[in-house]
């Protein structure tokens, strides 16, 4: 990949704590930890721009959640931790990403495959393309057939723009339409599979499968009292689904509670997998 199109996706640093004198020892502790990760990060993120001069490498950075145009880079290297590369992941339409733990001593770097420490050979080693990438899925949503703006990388929950209220809707199927009411439903790539779905009673998949991950969270049954309880709470699909919305306060969020787009009642939501993988740059092993 020489002389590729570079952005940088660097993480927004939390507010600084008040300065005023203190002895809580709770309150010492975070402040001095809000002070390492940023002495950290900054550190960092020269490390990363000194790597690129070396390499005669041009870069264009962006604080996220500012997004870089679609499309107008080769590489995309998110600066922070596995919040900001999962961020990136669905901030990037086409193009590669690296993740650069950018405070190993604060933050969780599971899908970084690199800190200051090794960036240099670690971009020398990708733009001459000796360092292997992997493609990962991510999900795609439309809503009455118009796309959603952001593909999803962990996972999309239909539910009720209220968490308290019960989502009505109906899973559409070959033999007509699975009615349910519940506390959403949860759809997961294999990336997402170890996370909200997990605890849902979902399982882990294989970074390598191809197929979603379906769950409904909380259905009612009613017994004799609901005629038409729901066939089908869980499975894989390499299709996707189709759900029609039953309620006007109805909505998708995406990859957690920030994303979120309103669907009214009698719209048809389409959520399947993205003809778009993420192409990352990861560490040799990911633990589990």
């Amino acid at each position: 990949m020489p002389h590729a199109r570079i952005a940088v996706i660097e993480k927004p640093l939390p507010q600084a704590p008040s300065a005023g004198p203190t002895t809580d020892a709770d309150e010492v502790q975070i402040r001095q930890r809000y002070l390492t990760a940023r002495t950290e990060h900054e550190a960092a993120a020269l490390a990363l721009q000194a790597a690129l001069d070396e390499l005669g490498q041009p870069v264009d950075w962006f604080r996220a959640p500012e997004r870089p145009p679609h499309g107008a880079y080769d590489l995309v290297v998110s600066l922070g931790g596995d919040g900001t590369f999962l961020l990136a992941a669905r901030l990037i339409g086409q193009g590669a990403l690296l993740g650069v733990n950018s405070s190993p001593s604060t933050s969780v770097g599971r899908y970084c495959a690199t800190t200051a420490a090794d960036v240099l050979p670690t971009l020398s080693a990708l733009l001459d393309g000796s360092l292997a990438s992997k493609s990962f899925l991510r999900l795609r949503v439309t809503i009455d057939d118009v796309a959603l703006p952001l593909d999803a990388i962990n996972d999309a929950l239909f539910a009720n723009a209220c968490p308290v209220a019960a989502t009505r809707y109906a899973v559409v199927a070959a033999d007509g339409l699975d009615m349910h009411l519940s506390s959403g439903l949860w759809i997961a790539t294999p990336t997402g599979s170890s996370g909200a779905i997990r605890s849902a009673g979902g399982s882990v998949m294989d970074d390598d499968d191809h197929r979603l991950q379906w769950r409904v969270r909380e259905p009612f049954i009613g017994g004799g009292l609901n005629p038409r309880a729901p066939r089908n709470l869980s499975g894989f699909t390499t299709d996707g689904l189709e759900l029609l919305s039953r309620h006007r306060d109805n909505a998708v969020y995406l990859d957690g509670q920030h994303t979120a787009y309103t669907v009214g009642f009698g719209a048809r939501v389409r959520i399947f997998p993205s003809p778009d993988p993420l192409i990352a740059y990861l560490p040799v092993s990911l633990p589990r």
